[in-house]
């Protein structure tokens, strides 16, 4: 689980496709923070697969949009039910973080998907076989998780940390991620400061990192920008620790796999 370190409140709605997933707790009889995600169609949210695969039932699992405060209702939030939750085939075959990625069929509430407002609305995703992401450009990973490594506790409010695009061969460097039991792939992609200090890290896994696009044309546009889903939290050896940058879910790899999946679940 990842959680946002080194990062700053974020105004309400500022990141409108942002999810936080729960979680039911037999033990609590009640429903607890999960993980994120990112709304990417009408009823369909993206996630880890490692988030999914851990719970029991599909009805143990709710989606939030229009979520910023974790201990009170916002104006706009609304809550949804999962439908149905399709993991990667090759989830975990080259390795326990490989191929994390897991799409959500958002149940239908009187014949209708999510009600797309200022406050909640989906990030775009990059097209297939074409990865805007590049070296050096600093994208935006959001969450509600613990801001510090040792801490279980959430923050309250939604929080945004700004984080550096690593290339590859930064990120397989022997003093990096290099020579461990899970190799940084090519379907990866690693952001943060190499000296640490900030990070995504317990209640952020499955969360959107956003990069701005300059196409106009093309991208959901807000005040901060427009922007497109570059990354979906993954993995990390601890949280903005020096040289243990952030490893994400490289989103564009996964491109075609998420279209053909949302035409089998007939959500376009």
């Amino acid at each position: 689980m990842a959680k946002i370190v080194g990062g700053t409140s974020t105004p309400y709605g500022a990141y409108p496709w942002q999810v936080e997933v729960q979680a039911y707790r037999p033990e609590k009889r009640g429903y607890d923070h999960h993980c994120g995600g990112a709304v990417v169609g009408e009823r369909l949210v993206l996630t880890a697969a490692h988030c999914v695969t851990n719970l029991d039932r599909i009805d143990y699992m709710r989606l939030i949009v229009g979520k910023h405060n974790l201990k009170n209702k916002d104006k706009h939030e609304r809550t949804y039910k999962a439908e149905r939750v399709i993991v990667h085939p090759e989830f975990r075959k080259d390795g326990p973080h490989s191929n994390d990625i897991a799409l959500i069929k958002v149940k239908a509430v009187n014949d209708a998907g999510i009600n797309f407002n200022t406050y909640v609305q989906p990030i775009c995703l990059p097209e297939p076989n074409f990865d805007t992401a590049t070296e050096g450009e600093w994208c935006v990973v959001t969450g509600w998780g613990a801001q510090k490594q040792d801490s279980d506790s959430l923050s309250t409010t939604l929080r945004a940390a700004s984080v550096p695009l690593l290339s590859q061969s930064t990120c397989r460097q022997a003093d990096v991620y290099g020579g461990r039991l899970q190799s940084i792939l090519d379907s990866m992609l690693c952001a943060g400061l190499l000296e640490g200090g900030v990070d995504a890290c317990g209640g952020d896994s499955g969360g959107p990192l956003a990069c701005q696009s300059n196409d106009r044309s093309t991208f959901y546009f807000s005040f901060l920008g427009r922007f497109v889903l570059a990354g979906v939290v993954s993995w990390g050896d601890g949280c903005a620790k020096k040289n243990r940058p952030g490893v994400y879910t490289r989103v564009a790899h996964f491109a075609q796999w998420i279209h053909e999946t949302a035409d089998k679940l007939g959500t376009k």
